[in-house]
């Protein structure tokens, strides 16, 4: 309760001030923004969480692939973590986004991040609860919301590209908005498990994979915050020159 609660805060801080920079006319209803936060939370997070206990037990127990294995590891971040959960958030977004009275970019990239938000209110309490440093870094920096705004904005260029018969554009538009937040998002989970492991010395009979697991999944952790951080100034300057 109290993670979530510090997790809700920490989230509107880092979305509130570019969203009052945009100009009113652009300001979402309140009962909408709360619809589309459930809409995070129920197809967002629960509907994941229904997909993932399937498709887990479909590699487990169908392809018979190890739990305990790095390569089940592998599939869990970018499979059934990270194009799952990436997936369900845009359906979410996507059918809140139909019913909103405007099209712009900004209402793409701040519903898709309502959305997240919704979902990441649950998975980050949990996450944090369960404790260690990738749980607390979600925690202070919020990865799920930043990489909705990232697929909200190029989601826009893509129905731009549509609307101007650009089939080219259409396919890197499509490919950018779905494949870099798939990409980090699995990477995330896949680092966050590496680290685990070497802390854990799973790998230790391994030698070298010890310093692998350890120091590149904190490479990319520091990549990650640098992407939220850019992508938290972008969207805010966006806001301001509406």
């Amino acid at each position: 309760m109290i993670m979530g609660i510090l997790t809700a805060i920490i989230v509107v801080l880092w979305i509130l001030p570019a969203y009052l920079k945009a100009p009113k006319e652009y300001r979402l209803d309140k009962k909408f923004i709360i619809k589309t936060i459930l809409m995070g939370i129920v197809i967002g997070f629960i509907g994941a969480f229904i997909l993932q206990i399937i498709l887990g037990n479909i590699f487990i127990y169908i392809f018979k692939i190890p739990q305990e294995s790095l390569l089940y590891e592998f599939i869990k971040a970018f499979i059934i973590f990270g194009l799952i959960e990436e997936v369900m958030k845009f359906s979410a977004g996507s059918l809140s986004l139909k019913k909103s009275k405007f099209q712009s970019k900004f209402d793409y990239m701040l519903i898709f991040a309502l959305a997240a938000f919704g979902f990441t209110l649950v998975e980050t309490s949990i996450a944090a609860s369960a404790g260690g440093l990738a749980g607390m870094l979600r925690v202070f920096f919020p990865f799920h919301v930043m990489w909705q705004i990232f697929m909200g904005a190029h989601l826009y260029e893509y129905k731009v590209a549509k609307m101007n018969n650009d089939p080219k554009s259409m396919k890197k538009e499509l490919a950018i908005s779905f494949g870099v937040p798939i990409l980090m998002h699995g990477c995330c989970d896949f680092s966050t498990s590496l680290i685990q492991m070497a802390a854990s010395s799973i790998q230790s009979a391994m030698g070298t994979l010890d310093i692998i697991t350890l120091v590149l999944p904190l490479i990319y952790m520091l990549i990650l915050i640098i992407f939220t951080i850019v992508t938290e100034i972008k969207f805010y300057k966006y806001c301001k020159n509406l």
